[in-house]
């Protein structure tokens, strides 16, 4: 029987800076990485001081040379330069942000075709549906490894693995990923904005830029100066944060981020 976890190159192993693509890191360096498989993290600059120093310390603990990588300009120069925001039916920062440097530094290896490693666990059926349906209809660089989701791993498995480890993500898992990712209930995002409201001002900010820079023509292709119309902007959550119980919302995620855990 292969090992799932056996990675031959060239690969990209995706780590996203969150427990569940770290305990995949592991049990790929635990079947040996091979030559030309590259751990990388994208760095979308709105990951949380606790997950950049996740990623080293993972580097430095488990001696793996980590690669950075980014769009230049990170999250802030990628709203100016498509001069709209992201949203839930428009999720383009995922691409932009983590899935194209990726690519880029693979072609710069001089690649033209790769697996991409993700950390996807068995317990998350509709992401490994729709990742596999994804790959079918797409015709891109590389193929989709989920080796996670053919281990049956859960996310017991993942919690458990921590909990034995002499280091860990200082983070609970609603604050991973971006900061204030739209795509968190609204009942975590009140709640993180209680916690901290200096990580909301970003997200703030650029909705204003977006309000104060839309013309004509973006106004005609209702382009919204929100990242989400179905609840305050991060303004109104940032000045009245009281105003919003959790009771008043679902606690569920309205869908999961490509970034994963």
């Amino acid at each position: 029987m292969n090992n799932p976890y056996e990675i031959e190159g060239p690969a990209v192993v995706s780590f996203s800076g969150g427990r569940t693509s770290g305990y995949m890191l592991r049990k790929i360096l635990d079947a040996g990485l091979h030559p030309d498989v590259h751990v990388v993290f994208a760095d979308t600059g709105k990951e949380r001081v606790e997950t950049l120093d996740f990623v080293r310390e993972v580097g430095t603990q488990w001696n793996t040379p980590i690669r950075w990588v980014e769009r230049p300009g990170q999250f802030t120069q990628l709203i100016r330069d498509r001069k709209m925001l992201p949203n839930p039916v428009m999720r383009f920062c995922t691409q932009e942000l983590k899935i194209r440097p990726m690519r880029d530094f693979m072609l710069a290896l001089g690649h033209q075709h790769w697996t991409n490693v993700v950390g996807i666990r068995a317990d998350e059926p509709r992401r490994v549906a729709k990742m596999k349906a994804a790959e079918e209809k797409r015709k891109e660089r590389w193929d989709i490894a989920l080796p996670l989701a053919e281990s049956g791993v859960t996310l017991d498995d993942v919690t458990a693995f921590w909990q034995a480890q002499s280091f860990d993500l200082q983070l609970r898992p609603d604050e991973g990923n971006c900061d204030f990712c739209f795509l968190k209930s609204r009942g975590k995002t009140v709640n993180l904005v209680r916690e901290h409201p200096e990580l909301a001002q970003w997200w703030a900010e650029q909705e204003e830029w977006m309000q104060q820079n839309r013309n004509e023509r973006w106004d005609r292709n209702h382009t919204s100066a929100q990242f989400r119309l179905d609840r305050p902007s991060y303004r109104t959550m940032l000045n009245q944060p009281d105003l919003f119980k959790d009771t008043d919302f679902d606690d569920n995620d309205l869908i999961e981020c490509a970034c994963t855990d």
